[in-house]
């Protein structure tokens, strides 16, 4: 690769950073449906020429803003057996408290959750990966209705509900919810241990 192909590339994505920056911003504040591309590339500092060269739609670009936003939030991504559903949960609504704004924006709007599905995806993934090792005494069926709750438990959207819905804070919310994680994980082992021992 020369210098100059190399030079290209990262400013390539110092831009593409800053477009990702910018609607991360716009979401912070504004509804998605309201963000036009102007704007987006107005507060990206290039022209709205240089925006349809990384990004030629609105789909596009609200596409790629998921990742960058679970980057920007620093939201943890690995989550390695049982034991680490709830403290991830935990770290995940204690960051996601720090952009509420953004957070309510891609659970609520259709451009929102079509931005974070791919991180969502990998997630479920993850929870469900996470719990074989407990509910492998359970019939298929039967587990993943278990693992079905503990996964919506485990996401913003179940936080920012049962904050607003039980007129909790959001750390009433986000302890109350992790104990509901412990316990149906804890439940969940007992069965497990119980169902090994037969």
């Amino acid at each position: 690769m020369s210098a100059a192909s190399s030079l290209r590339d990262r400013q390539a994505a110092v831009i593409r950073e800053a477009i990702l920056d910018a609607l991360a911003g716009r979401l912070d504040h504004d509804d998605p449906d309201d963000v036009a591309m102007t704007q987006v590339a107005a507060d990206a500092g290039i022209s709205l020429r240089t925006l349809y060269r990384y990004f030629p739609t609105r789909d596009a670009m609200f596409n790629a803003v998921g990742d960058h936003v679970v980057t920007r939030l620093g939201l943890p991504r690995e989550i390695n057996g049982a034991d680490d559903i709830a403290p991830v949960f935990l770290e995940s609504a204690r960051r996601g408290a720090q952009s509420p704004q953004l957070v309510r924006a891609m659970l609520w709007t259709r451009l929102g959750r079509r931005a974070r599905s791919a991180h969502r995806h990998r997630r479920v993934a993850s929870v469900t990966a996470a719990l074989a090792g407990v509910t492998s005494h359970l019939p298929p069926a039967e587990a993943r209705r278990r693992e079905g709750a503990i996964v919506y438990l485990c996401s913003l959207a179940a936080w920012i509900t049962v904050s607003e819905e039980c007129e909790l804070s959001a750390e009433d919310a986000r302890q109350g919810i992790a104990w509901a994680i412990e316990t149906l994980i804890g439940s969940l082992r007992q069965e497990n241990e119980r169902a090994t021992i037969e």
